[in-house]
């Protein structure tokens, strides 16, 4: 299978723990994660991927099922030399990082999920590009990216062919979720109360078997919104 495109930072210096992986989520693309990825580049060698049809991978073959996905994200892993890695998925890109950790949990080791996609039937689709929650003040800056995304040919006729294959009749099909519960690598799922997307009540599945956080008055995209909250929780992935 054909590696994904990726865009790496290294400011660590070298060190020798496991890289951080960031995988977007629908719509989105590796460059949005550049603030984040920066930051936490000064401690681990970081790498974002784009996803099988967004970004530069918007002509990448079969695009579209999450399995397809997740298969990818292992090939580019070992492509790029990762025996194991830190793998931080937003959304779609959460689901792909549970199910490459289902299918080679020695690759991960640890999960960080950001309102993760296909933990339950329910998602309001109507809403989808309202990512944000209603107190957020979209920059113009978010708001030119997004133009971006979809300005590029085929982006959008690529979106469209994912987003009617999520669902079936308004509700998403789900992962194997008992599976990736029980898996051994450490697991931090942060969830914003105010998401129009997935609801923040899919994040009680959790509780038991994650460190779980809900983020007050965010919505479904907390990279952007509670960036503190993200890098914290990744940080103390990386001291686990």
């Amino acid at each position: 299978m054909q590696p994904l495109p990726v865009i790496g930072i290294d400011n660590s210096g070298g060190s020798d723990g496991p890289p951080v992986v960031f995988l977007h989520g629908f719509g989105g693309a590796a460059m949005q994660w550049r603030g984040l990825q920066t930051s936490i580049s000064f401690k681990a060698r970081t790498l974002a991927f784009d996803l099988p049809g967004h970004g530069e991978a918007v002509d990448f073959e079969g695009a579209g099922p999450v399995g397809l996905a997740a298969k990818a994200v292992l090939a580019t892993m070992d492509d790029q030399d990762i025996s194991s890695a830190h793998l931080v998925g937003h959304s779609m890109g959460g689901a792909v990082a549970s199910l490459a950790a289902v299918m080679k949990p020695e690759k991960v080791a640890s999960l960080t999920l950001l309102a993760p996609g296909v933990y339950g039937t329910e998602f309001n689709r109507a809403v989808l590009p309202q990512f944000f929650g209603p107190t957020f003040d979209v920059s113009e800056k978010i708001a030119s990216f997004q133009q971006l995304l979809r300005s590029r040919p085929r982006a959008g006729e690529m979106l469209t062919s994912i987003a009617t294959g999520m669902s079936s009749d308004g509700r998403q099909g789900v992962l194997p979720v008992s599976d990736i519960l029980g898996l051994p690598m450490p697991k931090t799922v942060l969830w914003g109360t105010d998401d129009n997307v997935l609801p923040v009540s899919q994040l009680e599945q959790f509780e038991r078997h994650a460190a779980t956080h809900r983020l007050e008055g965010v919505g479904h995209s907390p990279a952007e919104e509670a960036t503190d909250q993200v890098k914290a929780a990744i940080f103390a992935q990386l001291y686990a």
